[in-house]
This record gives C-alpha cells, sequence and structure tokens, in this order.
C-alpha cells in the first residue's frame, strides 16, 4: 500500500496532467510536423537541417513526449531519421574517400561516432522492450543530457 502523503517521481512528460497539456499544445504538434518534414528533404541538399531534425527526434521521441499514442506512426518517424542519418553518413564517409586527410581530423571522426550513437537510440527506441535512455548525449553534442 502506498502512503498517501508520497509522491511518485516521473519524467513531467510521463503524468496524466503533462500527457493532456502536450497533447493539446497546437505548436508542439506543427513543430512534431516541421521535423517530420525536414527528414522528408533530399540529404545531399540539407544534411545539416536533417540532423537537427533528427536530433530533435531522438530527444522528443520518447514513450507519452510525441504528440500521439500512435506507435505506428512514431515508429515510422524513427525510421526515416534512422535512415536519414545513415545517408547523412555515407555522404560524409564518401567525401573522405575523396579527401584523406578528413579520415584524421578529430571533429569528423566525432562526427561519424556522434551519428552512430543518434541512430543506436533511434533503433533502440523502436526495439520492444523500449531500452532505457542513454545516460550520455551523442559524443559531439556536448554537455546538452548534462
Amino acid at each position: 500500500m502506498r502512503d498517501q502523503n508520497s509522491v511518485e517521481v516521473v519524467a513531467p512528460w510521463e503524468s496524466e496532467d503533462g500527457r493532456r497539456w502536450l497533447e493539446e499544445l497546437t505548436p508542439w504538434g506543427q513543430a512534431m510536423r516541421l521535423i517530420h518534414g525536414t527528414l522528408q528533404l533530399e540529404t545531399k541538399k540539407h544534411p545539416q537541417e536533417i540532423r537537427a531534425a533528427a536530433s530533435l527526434v531522438v530527444m522528443c521521441c520518447r514513450e507519452n513526449l510525441w504528440p500521439t499514442r500512435d506507435e505506428n506512426q512514431i515508429d515510422r518517424v524513427l525510421e526515416l531519421a534512422a535512415r536519414q542519418l545513415t545517408s547523412i553518413k555515407q555522404l560524409y564517409e564518401n567525401k573522405a574517400r575523396s579527401n584523406p586527410e578528413m579520415m584524421t581530423n578529430r571533429n569528423y571522426r566525432n562526427l561519424l561516432v556522434s551519428i552512430d550513437q543518434e541512430v543506436r537510440i533511434l533503433e533502440a527506441r523502436m526495439s520492444d522492450p523500449k531500452p532505457p535512455m542513454p545516460n550520455e548525449a551523442p559524443v559531439s553534442w556536448g554537455n546538452i543530457w548534462a
């Protein structure tokens, strides 16, 4: 039996009031549509915009946070983000083949590691059962998780 005075600690979006607020927040839904639209852009022309949109998917596509309960819709967004990030990584790898000095650049290597981490987070969110979110941000993100 739970003490009536105890408070359960949950993420802000996991409480009933928090979920309801997010569902009713019109700009939130608009932002999610913008993210989805950006993820559909051509990777060769818009790699940075797509990475930015995918990073928001990494951060926001958690249970009860994305503005839909439709798991199929969430999985489609996750899959699209992962696929686009993989395509962007291939673009960078192709560039490095024609410019071998890139391979020795620490920022370049961190970028590839970060993209791999981002894709793994997205793929983990699609798995069943869903593992806990990582405690660390992808390497190129800095202290955003801190």
